[in-house]
């Protein structure tokens, strides 16, 4: 394939993508107005711009979406997230930071993606249902891993990996039910602040103490000089020095 070809197939590609993502939004916003079940085909059409049989390139039925949302949230983030834990190029605390972005950026940029699929996963077709219930228990699993060797390297704080892979989860996951683009518009400084958070909840880095004896000896200095000076024993004073010559 030449270089034409291939540069051609990715653009193709990416519009696809970009039209799916689309379509499932606007999907899904039909659903949280008129519900899943009142929701048409010629409706989804028409929020599109497009004709039906145009649509029917995309999905055969409304079943279609809820696989392509499994993929579209869940699947693939278990992908990226299991690629991200085995790169041996970033550190806990990096991969953390990475995957906090990412789905805080998903869930604020795309919604109503996230709720309806959040609302829906009982009742998820065959086999969407058995595949998003595996992508989430692979979510959790990668996670604790990235936890449990920042913890094992001295990067995170003592804690239990699963309590903290739920909770920094269940934060990003939120942003989907709180988050108002026409309240909060900058949506980089919703992702820095609760990347802080995650970083805040396990402990960041902790480079005086991974540096071994001096480092913590360093660190142990420092404790001392923020205690008030009073709680210090002030060194004896040398009575030979003080006494007057006589």
């Amino acid at each position: 394939m030449s270089s034409k070809q291939r540069t051609t197939r990715a653009q193709s590609t990416r519009r696809r993508e970009l039209l799916v993502g689309e379509l499932l939004d606007r999907a899904t916003e039909l659903f949280a107005v008129k519900g899943y079940e009142a929701t048409s085909l010629q409706d989804i059409a028409d929020a599109m711009g497009i004709s039906r049989p145009a649509l029917y390139h995309y999905l055969r039925s409304k079943e279609d979406l809820l696989e392509m949302l499994v993929e579209q949230v869940s699947r693939s983030m278990a992908e990226v997230l299991e690629e991200l834990r085995t790169r041996p190029d970033l550190t806990p605390l990096a991969k953390v930071r990475t995957l906090t972005e990412l789905l805080v950026r998903q869930r604020a940029e795309h919604p109503s993606q996230f709720r309806i699929l959040d609302r829906s996963e009982t009742v998820l077709p065959e086999p969407a249902g058995t595949e998003h219930l595996e992508a989430k228990r692979r979510i959790v699993r990668e996670l604790v891993n990235i936890i449990d060797e920042g913890v094992n390297t001295g990067q995170f704080r003592s804690i239990d990996s699963r309590t903290a892979a739920l909770s920094l989860l269940g934060m990003c996951n939120w942003v989907a039910w709180w988050f108002r683009p026409q309240d909060q518009p900058n949506i980089e400084s919703i992702v820095a602040t609760i990347t802080q958070f995650a970083e805040d909840m396990l402990g960041g880095p902790r480079q005086d103490t991974a540096a071994g004896p001096k480092g913590l000896i360093h660190e142990i200095r420092g404790l001392l000089e923020r205690l008030e000076p009073q709680v210090l024993p002030k060194p004896a004073s040398d009575s030979r020095r003080s006494e007057p010559t006589r």
